[in-house]
């Protein structure tokens, strides 16, 4: 049985990888972090890392036209560069889907009891109870099949597009009102330093992170073959407007001090700050749906990824099974989920499993390089003999690419050197995991995926 063919549309790969990057949640919980790094050159970081993001990207669309398959990363890797390589291209994104969702369930649940009462909001049992059912909601829905998992993105995303754009809008205009006016400055993306560049540099890219959600689903897309990739570089496009309207309005409204001092709460100080009472409620149901949406689409990338994984037999084969009704990989998906939700209640109860996976949250960065890295080198190398006679193709699938996953490397290289002992030790280990369940099924299943010659473009 296969997943089940030519479900979703253009518009849904698109909205897909826009709910897959959590704008409203990256902008609340990254931008004080950003400015901490790079001050009010916010928005020349986020246009910096966009372009390294447009390269990957573009580098999917054609890896996609090649070899359309749910794993995406890991299988363009493993049958262009090296079987091993694939592996662990299919591995990072897992163990980054995972820590980011057991971290991002708890801004959802704190938020939700922000809404309903705020005295509770910071109760640990009251936040592990939310978080755990809004966890169990998105694992159901995500579990009842494609074109149910779509109907309810386009509902969030669209709450969330029309949200953060209100919010950009009346931001720009009170800081106008204000006599607060846009600098050409904010758009360099060099702050000054090249420690201040990188770490610049690195949010960024978690800014980003989430929009090759619909290369994930390419067998599951009308048009397989282009479809997905027009969604992810469509998505891309939106994302950026978002972040650098959103960005702006925010620098036009709040202070440097202000923004800093707000933290992972800056949406809704932002908010507050535009508009009276009870509008300011809006930036946290944004937060909210942003948040449940990216919840959706990590739980889509794992059960996804474990599918094409299981079915080249380098993990379990149990991960290809599919529901007999809804045709979703159940096994994986309910694994999945159950680990994630295991461990964000131990977290809600234990300072120091928190205090870990609060680490593990600043080694996503070095995680997501890791893949799309390989991404970027995959089609470089794939593609190589095209560039002799066109150009265009050594520009867009081999230069651009291998560019941005040189950059993308070096971030991951400096944010580990940079993280300290405890933290570069996290990041380490949780990638180097994965050599276990590498090593077991290769021995046990002994897949052809490790002995079958690699491909390369004709030409």
């Amino acid at each position: 049985m296969d997943l089940r063919h030519n479900t979703l549309s253009k518009l849904d790969a698109i909205l897909i990888a826009v709910a897959g990057t959590a704008p409203a949640n990256s902008l609340a919980v990254s931008t004080g972090a950003l400015v901490v790094a790079v001050g009010l050159f916010g928005p020349g970081a986020i246009l910096f890392g966009a372009l390294s993001m447009f390269g990957i990207a573009i580098a999917y669309f054609y890896l996609n036209v090649w070899r359309s398959d749910a794993g995406a990363a890991y299988a363009w890797v493993g049958r262009s560069l090296n079987p091993y390589l694939g592996f662990f291209a299919g591995w990072a994104p897992l163990v980054a889907n995972l820590i980011y969702m057991v971290a991002g369930s708890l801004p959802a649940a704190e938020a939700t009891l922000d809404l309903v009462d705020p005295s509770i909001a910071q109760n640990p049992l009251a936040v592990t109870a939310v978080g755990a059912a809004w966890f169990v909601l998105i694992a159901i829905i995500v579990l009842a099949g494609i074109h149910t998992t779509a109907e309810f993105q386009k509902i969030v995303t669209a709450i969330e597009i029309l949200g953060i754009l209100l919010l950009a809008v009346v931001g720009l205009v009170e800081g106008i009102r204000t006599g607060h006016l846009f600098s050409i400055q904010w758009l360099s993306p060099f702050p000054g330093s090249l420690r201040a560049f990188m770490a610049g540099a690195l949010i960024s890219l978690f800014y980003f992170w989430g929009w090759d959600t619909s290369l994930n689903l390419t067998e599951e897309t009308v048009d397989r073959n282009r479809t997905p990739g027009i969604g992810a570089i469509g998505g891309m496009f939106i994302i950026l407007t978002l972040f650098i309207v959103t960005q702006i309005a925010i620098q036009m409204t709040l202070t440097q001090a202000q923004i800093v001092a707000a933290n992972a709460n800056v949406l809704v100080v932002f908010a507050d700050a535009i508009l009276p009472r009870p509008w300011g409620d809006i930036a946290i149901i944004v937060v909210i749906v942003s948040t449940v949406g990216s919840l959706e689409a990590s739980l889509l990338v794992a059960s996804r990824t474990m599918l094409s994984m299981g079915r080249d037999r380098v993990l379990s084969p149990r991960f290809a099974e599919l529901h007999p009704r809804f045709q979703t990989p159940w096994f994986g998906s309910i694994l999945f989920a159950v680990l994630t939700l295991a461990l964000f209640v131990a977290a809600a109860f234990s300072n120091r499993l928190s205090d870990t996976l609060n680490e593990s949250v600043n080694a996503i960065g070095v995680l997501i390089a890791v893949y799309f890295g390989l991404g970027g080198f995959s089609s470089a190398w794939y593609h190589r003999r095209l560039y002799a006679t066109d150009k265009r193709a050594l520009w867009l699938r081999g230069i651009w690419p291998a560019v941005a996953g040189a950059f993308l490397l070096v971030v991951a290289v400096e944010q580990v050197i940079n993280a300290g002992l405890v933290g570069s030790s996290v990041t380490i280990g949780l990638l180097a995991a994965g050599a276990i369940p590498l090593v077991i099924y290769r021995l046990k299943q002994r897949s052809s995926y490790y002995t079958e010659p690699m491909e390369v473009h004709p030409g």
